[in-house]
């Protein structure tokens, strides 16, 4: 199969158009671009746990990428009920035919990308550790998103739901999911709940404000993208460009995470904050002090990681200055969608473009705008 590394930018972003629970009518929508981000988001919480607690060493980048990548197949399988995974009559091809979608998406990466990426997303749920990991996080997070529900909705369904994946997971052989269970009953020290309590809320900020959109977005599908494409962009400076030093779980926790403060911040446009240097330094100040408010909540074995992840996700390591090109692509992409049918988003689109070539020669931009943009304007003018 030839090359095609556009196919898996292609799958993060049409994992929003994936939704998830409207059969039970939820108050909130949700998809599968955001259930990911959660999931990404709380194995970050669920790897420092198991390692700082219970003293468990794993590998916490693949846990992290899988959690993140996991569901990557509903692009094109679409979000499949549980109990239909679990018929005796379908299960069996629904698996089969979930793998080998994988497969697909994973065929037609760069090969040097192919082994990582296998891994990330064709066994993210495999027989392993993590792979058992990774289920329950996803099950955890399902658990938060009806709890939501029927707290904010009274509907009966999201509490039987709800009370169901909390006993299941009370029972899990991972000792960092039942952790997160415990803590999340701690009314004297509210710090992780709280913690996850923003994780969870993050679909609920818009991005975008003052623009027409046709197509709606939030600060949970945005960072899911950021976190793809810092991930891929990260394997294929090390993989195929040589850039050995770039610590990979690093990258992800701070793509991961780097949104996280406007939870309590909101999304405030860019050109605002951006409108010259004294307001720029001084909102930078204020997401700081956001992020070290919520990072002193948390337990202090967190503190170390997620003061690097949240508060200085856009440092100026080469991680962070990955983080912020990730989320610079992802900008453009958002424009380059948006301007097939919204001249509004042209002068956006071609702004960001010219900003992006003009402030960043990383090999990885350079790949980008060469191969993978290219194809995505193919697809959105043509396709």
């Amino acid at each position: 199969m030839s090359m095609n590394n556009s196919r898996f930018a292609k799958a993060a972003t049409q994992m929003q158009y994936v939704s998830r629970w409207m059969e039970y009518s939820p108050r909130y929508k949700d998809n599968a671009a955001s259930h990911s981000f959660r999931c990404g988001a709380i194995a970050i919480l669920a790897g420092i746990i198991e390692e700082q607690v219970y003293g468990k060493e794993l590998d916490k980048l693949a846990l992290a990428a899988k959690a993140l990548l996991h569901d990557l197949n509903e692009t094109v399988t679409g979000s499949i009920k549980y109990v239909t995974k679990k018929d005796q009559h379908v299960a069996e091809h629904i698996s089969r035919l979930e793998a080998e979608v994988s497969k697909e998406i994973v065929s037609q990466l760069s090969r040097s990308l192919q082994p990582h990426f296998h891994d990330y997303i064709v066994l993210a749920e495999d027989d392993t550790y993590i792979g058992q990991l990774v289920r329950d996080i996803d099950s955890f997070d399902a658990m938060l998103f009806c709890g939501r529900e029927y707290r904010l909705d009274a509907n009966l369904y999201f509490q039987e739901k709800y009370e169901q994946l909390r006993d299941s997971l009370a029972s899990s052989p991972c000792p960092s999911i039942r952790w997160l269970l415990t803590a999340l009953d701690d009314k004297e020290d509210e710090g992780v709940g709280s913690f996850l309590e923003h994780i969870l809320n993050l679909d609920l900020i818009e991005r975008w404000g003052g623009s027409f959109n046709l197509i709606p977005d939030n600060d949970a599908t945005h960072s899911f993208r950021v976190a793809a494409m810092s991930l891929f962009n990260g394997l294929l400076e090390r993989e195929r460009f040589g850039k050995g030093s770039i610590d990979l779980y690093r990258l992800l926790g701070k793509a991961i995470m780097h949104d996280v403060v406007e939870g309590v911040s909101g999304d405030v446009a860019s050109p605002i904050k951006k409108s010259s240097k004294a307001v720029r330094e001084a909102f930078e100040r204020y997401e700081k002090e956001v992020a070290h408010d919520m990072i002193a909540k948390l337990p202090s074995f967190f503190h170390a990681d997620m003061t690097d992840f949240l508060a200085h996700a856009k440092d100026d390591t080469y991680e962070g200055e990955l983080v912020d090109i990730a989320d610079k692509i992802d900008a453009l992409v958002k424009s380059n969608l948006e301007m097939r049918n919204n001249p509004h988003y042209a002068k956006k689109y071609y702004e960001q473009l010219i900003h992006i070539q003009h402030h960043y020669e990383h090999p990885c931009v350079i790949f980008f705008l060469a191969y993978i943009l290219h194809d995505l304007t193919y697809d959105n003018f043509v396709g």
